[in-house]
C-alpha cells in the first residue's frame, strides 16, 4: 500500500460525528492489485510527476488524469488531462466528474476502483488492503471488537455476501470452547420448530419414539448461528425470546427447564428494523438480538474484491483477463453476490484452458450487457454519418466528437468498429 502525496490542503479525515473516513484507489487490473490511500490532489499516468501515481501502461498518457478533493462537497473529482485515449468513469467517457463510492475508472488498459467509507470511532486503525474492500475491513474490525464480548450480534446483508464467514470469525475470536452450530431458520420444519430448537422428550408428540437434543443444547458452550432469522414465524418468536432472556430452554414435553450457555449470532437479508415497525418481527426480539448490527454489503459495494475473488476461484495458471472483460466484471452489479461470481468463474474455467486470454465473450451474457450499454455501444452513428463528419472536419476526431457531443475516445471506438481511418480525410499540407 502507498500513500498519494498531497499537493493541496489536506482533506478532513474525520466526520462531524467522529467517524474516520478512508478514501482509497485500488488498481485491480492488470497484474496483482495495489491500493493507495488518497490524501489530496493526485495525478495518474505513465510519468505523473512528484507525488503522482505511476501506471505501467503504454496506453495511458504521461499525465493522463487527476484526482482532487472538493471540500464543498466532501468528495473527490476525476478530471481527464487531455489524454490520448481518454478517461472512462463507470463505463462512460469522463472529462470532469465527481466520484462516488465504488466508482470504476479506466485509463488505457488500467482499471481502478475508488472507495470512500466512514469507520466508527473507537475501532482499531484499519489498514487498507489490495484484496479486501474497505466495507469488508470495517465489518471484520467490528466483528473482532465484538467477538470476545457476550453482546448479541446481528449480521445484516444480502444473500451470498459472506455473512456465514463473518459469523465464523466472531466464533473463532470468542474464546468459547463449544461448537459453532449453524441453523437456517427458513429451512426449519414449522410444525416441529420447537423440537428443532429446544429438543423433545420421548413421547412428547406422535412419532417421538426417543428423546432428542435441540440445536440450543448442541451449541451449549459455543455459538448458535441463526441464519435467515427473518424467516422465523411470528408465533414462534416468543419462545426464542424467552430462551435468550433467561438462558434456559424447555424441551417439548419436558416438565422442567434446562440451563444453556449459548452465544447467539443472528443474520438476515431482510430489513428487520423496518419489519418490526411493520409488525412483521417482534420489537423485543429484535432489541435482544441486535446488540450490535454489522452490515456486510454485497459485491456492488465491494467492487475492489471482484477480480481478486475471480482469480482465486479460477486458480493458478488461468489465462489473463483482457481489459474489456475486467471492466465488464467490475461494472456488473452481482445481485447474487459471491455465489454468482463463483458460478461465473466455473463457466469461464470450461473454456479458459483453450484460449490465450479471457475476453468478454467467455462471460455470461448478463455480465457482458451492462458493460456494452455503459460503453455506448448503443446509439452508434451509421458509417455514412461518421464519414460525412470526418470529411467536414478534415479528419479531426476532436471536431467530430464535439459535433456528436461525445468523448473523442468513444468516437475512436466507433471508427474502429466501422473501419474508418481519420487520416484518409485529412487535407494534404
Amino acid at each position: 500500500m502507498a500513500n498519494a502525496t498531497t499537493t493541496e490542503t489536506a482533506l478532513p479525515t474525520r466526520s462531524r460525528d467522529g467517524r474516520v473516513r478512508l478514501r482509497t484507489l485500488t488498481r485491480v487490473h492488470p497484474g496483482p492489485p495495489e491500493v493507495w490511500t488518497l490524501e489530496g490532489r493526485t495525478v495518474l499516468g505513465r510519468e505523473p510527476g512528484p507525488g503522482g501515481l505511476a501506471l505501467a501502461d503504454g496506453r495511458t498518457s504521461r499525465q493522463h488524469a487527476e484526482l482532487s478533493f472538493v471540500p464543498a462537497y466532501g468528495v473527490y473529482r476525476l478530471r481527464d488531462l487531455g489524454s490520448r485515449n481518454g478517461t472512462r468513469l463507470n463505463g462512460a467517457p469522463c472529462e470532469d466528474d465527481l466520484l462516488r463510492h465504488g466508482a470504476v475508472i479506466r485509463l488505457g488498459d488500467t482499471l481502478l476502483v475508488y472507495a470512500d467509507v466512514a469507520l466508527e470511532p473507537g475501532l482499531p486503525e484499519v489498514q487498507p488492503s489490495p484484496t479486501h474492500s474497505l466495507h469488508l475491513l470495517r465489518a471484520e474490525a467490528l466483528a473482532d471488537r465484538a467477538a470476545p464480548a457476550r453482546l448479541p450480534v446481528l449480521v445484516s446483508g444480502p444473500t451470498g455476501a459472506g455473512k456465514e464467514r463473518l459469523t465464523a470469525r466472531i466464533h473463532a475470536g470468542s474464546g468459547r470452547r463449544g461448537p459453532l452450530v449453524p441453523v437456517n431458520c427458513g429451512a426449519l420444519n414449522k410444525d416441529l420448530l420447537g423440537s428443532e430448537l429446544f429438543g423433545h422428550v420421548r413421547g412428547a408428540f406422535s412419532g417421538a419414539q426417543g428423546s432428542r437434543e435441540g440445536l440450543f443444547a448442541t451449541a451449549d458452550g459455543g455459538t448458535l448461528f441463526l441464519d435467515e432469522l427473518g424467516e422465523l414465524p411470528l408465533d414462534q418468536q416468543p419462545a426464542l425470546l424467552r430462551a435468550l432472556q433467561e438462558g434456559t430452554i424447555r424441551p417439548v414435553g419436558a416438565d422442567r427447564d434446562r440451563p444453556v450457555d449459548v452465544r447467539v449470532v443472528a443474520a438476515s437479508h431482510r430489513d428487520l428494523a423496518a419489519w418490526q415497525a411493520e409488525g412483521r418481527f417482534r420489537p423485543d426480539l429484535y432489541a435482544r438480538l441486535a446488540g450490535l448490527v454489522i452490515e456486510v454489503p454485497g459485491l456492488a459495494e465491494r467492487r475492489e474484491e471482484i477480480l481478486p475473488l475471480l482469480a482465486s476461484f479460477l486458480g493458478p495458471g488461468a489465462p489473463p483477463l483482457t481489459a474489456d472483460a475486467a471492466e465488464a466484471l467490475l461494472l456488473f452489479d452481482w445481485p447474487h453476490n459471491i455465489r454468482e461470481l463463483r458460478f461465473t468463474a466455473e463457466r469461464v474455467a470450461l473454456f479458459a484452458a483453450h484460449v490465450p486470454e479471457i475476453t468478454p465473450a467467455l462471460l455470461p451474457a448478463a455480465v457482458q450487457r451492462p458493460a456494452a450499454a455503459e460503453a455506448g455501444e448503443t446509439g452508434m452513428p451509421d458509417r455514412a454519418t461518421l464519414a460525412a463528419l470526418l470529411s467536414e472536419h478534415g479528419g479531426n476526431v476532436a471536431g467530430v466528437a464535439r459535433a456528436l457531443q461525445q468523448h473523442r475516445q468513444q468516437v475512436y471506438r466507433w471508427l474502429r468498429v466501422l473501419g474508418l481511418d481519420p487520416a484518409q480525410y485529412r487535407s494534404d499540407p
